[in-house]
């Protein structure tokens, strides 16, 4: 299986666009970048495709008649997941304490979305009492 590499910013507006129309061509991906992020020509999307399907296994393109039409491999939700978890990995040596120093230090959060990562933070801690638990048990089974 391929490790998901990081993405070019370029390359990420483009996983947007598959992932809101869930196939297009490389001619409605330019439309779409043309629209939305300014001129890019034909080639560059055609050839930005090409990469990311070869050498990055991020789309993958059936032909209908004589057009190339692109999909994106995996949901957004598990790309954003797989990408954030290299980033955290190469950036901050996996250290999550890290990261959330460095996302409070570049935007200060609201009381709204402080209230909403001590809820996120509340949950994943019960979940991983629950694993823990859960794994101790299989254990002691096992026994």
């Amino acid at each position: 299986m391929r490790k998901t590499q990081m993405v070019t910013d370029r390359e990420l507006e483009i996983m947007k666009i598959l992932w809101a129309r869930n196939k297009a061509s490389v001619r409605e991906v330019q439309e779409d970048l043309n629209r939305d992020a300014g001129p890019v020509a034909y080639s560059t999307v055609q050839t930005l495709l090409n990469i990311m399907e070869d050498k990055k296994g991020l789309v993958r393109h059936v032909v209908e008649g004589r057009t190339f039409i692109y999909f994106p491999k995996k949901s957004s939700e598990r790309t954003i997941r797989e990408l954030t978890r290299r980033f955290v990995d190469r950036v901050f040596d996996g250290a999550l304490d890290r990261v959330m120093v460095a996302l409070l230090d570049s935007k200060p959060p609201s009381s709204e979305d402080l209230d909403r990562l001590r809820a996120m933070i509340d949950e994943a801690q019960r979940q991983s009492i629950q694993n823990s638990s859960d794994q101790q048990e299989e254990s002691a089974d096992e026994s």
